[in-house]
């Protein structure tokens, strides 16, 4: 299905007028809409954007990651309770870094 709302070419080489779509034309002779659409070797295309591939792949990675450490949380909680969980800026702002780098 071809949807184009400026009037344009459409995806499929057809012409596309307001409310109507035309078929493309083969050999010079034009189809209707409706014989395209018993036409069993023209079907539904769908192209993603990059944006939509890159947010895939994002996905993609999120899923992968394993969740989250329930022990290794404990501890930071505890330290933190404690006094004695020190923080280094220079590591958190490296692993940010880290993080948009898996972005691109």
């Amino acid at each position: 299905m071809n949807f184009d709302t400026n009037n344009s070419i459409g995806a499929l080489g057809s012409k596309t007028t307001r409310g109507k779509v035309s078929a493309p034309t083969t050999e010079g002779k034009s189809t209707t809409p409706e014989k395209a659409a018993a036409r069993t070797d023209i079907g539904d295309q769908v192209v993603l954007s990059q944006e939509a591939q890159s947010a895939g792949r994002l996905q993609a990675k999120i899923n992968s990651l394993p969740d989250a450490n329930l022990e290794r949380v404990a501890e930071i909680r505890r330290a933190i309770a404690e006094g004695r969980f020190e923080i280094n800026p220079e590591r958190i702002a490296e692993n940010m870094l880290n993080q948009e780098d898996l972005l691109n």
